[in-house]
């Protein structure tokens, strides 16, 4: 009877975690020359500066925070912050089957181990939390032939999560992405074409 009890629990707990979880879908790769080809555009002036300010501009109308500008070198770094949810399905199904295990312990020994359940408790809490995502962007812009100029706009996603995906103390990022998906940059130069526009290029 209890095995049973135990296997039902089991099975209500993951099953109702996992339906939480978020993962990335799979992607088709990109050769590098396809990622450059994603990420540039050319424009038909030779005046960097109004663009660079245009590029500027669009960053900051998509929620970014300018970190750094070199004109000279047509070089501007910038970075926006938001909350995502990302979990791992290995570690919720393990710590999952252990709180259950705890759990039935705790019932069979009338509660006195009920303090092995805290540390699974605290993984799954931890894991199920939404977690800091950081988003660097770079975008170049350089002269190109006579009249033309280029920008090269690249993105890298990074998780921030804590040392072990457990304790409670935040330390480097967990995950690093970039970003290659092909809408997100048909967007953002869609902005710069407007932003482009309005700047009188």
């Amino acid at each position: 009877m209890m095995k049973k009890l135990f296997t039902i629990f089991l099975a209500l707990i993951i099953s109702g975690l996992s339906g939480n979880c978020v993962y990335a879908k799979k992607v088709k790769a990109l050769s590098q020359l396809e990622r450059r080809e994603v990420e540039t555009r050319f424009y038909d002036t030779a005046d960097t500066m109004k663009v660079m300010k245009a590029a500027a501009n669009t960053l900051q109308d998509s929620g970014f925070v300018i970190q750094e500008i070199e004109p000279e070198l047509g070089y501007m770094r910038a970075q926006k912050t938001f909350k995502k949810r990302f979990m791992n399905k290995g570690r919720v199904a393990g710590q999952s089957f252990l709180l259950a295990l705890y759990t039935t312990y705790a019932i069979f020994t009338y509660g006195t181990t009920a303090y092995y359940m805290v540390d699974p408790s605290r993984k799954l809490a931890n894991e199920i939390q939404d977690k800091t995502v950081v988003v660097d962007s770079n975008v170049n812009v350089e002269k190109f032939g006579k009249n033309k100029t280029k920008v090269r706009f690249v993105l890298v996603e990074k998780v921030l999560q804590n040392a072990d995906g457990y304790s409670y103390v935040k330390s480097a990022p967990a995950r690093i992405i970039r970003i290659y998906k092909p809408e997100v940059y048909q967007e953002f130069f869609a902005q710069l074409d407007k932003s482009i526009f309005y700047e009188g290029i």
